[in-house]
């Protein structure tokens, strides 16, 4: 079992700064809130076009789990859109 798979997620509505870099060498930043989170990972909603494997920068605000500010780097694991069309990106932590 991996290491993903046993961390206990938990509903969390914490802002989230996610910056990236595309394909193309083009920069992205957009603000969000966070899903769900655990130690090792998180998932949130993106309006911005994002591949699975994309490197992210993630700076989480206000969180129960990390406190007042964290800053980490990850990696989209999962992108699946709902009903209303939005993405919703899974990312698990590189550290």
């Amino acid at each position: 079992m991996s290491r993903y798979s046993n961390a206990t997620r938990v509903e969390e509505d914490s802002r989230l700064l996610v910056k990236w870099v595309d394909s193309n060498g083009q920069p992205w930043a957009e603000q969000t809130e966070t899903r769900d989170i655990s130690e090792t990972g998180v998932s949130f909603y993106l309006k911005s076009p994002i591949w699975v494997d994309t490197h992210l920068r993630l700076t989480i605000a206000s969180s129960d789990l990390f406190g007042r500010l964290h800053k980490t780097k990850g990696k989209v694991v999962r992108i699946q859109a709902d009903a209303q069309g939005r993405q919703l990106v899974a990312v698990r932590f590189d550290e």
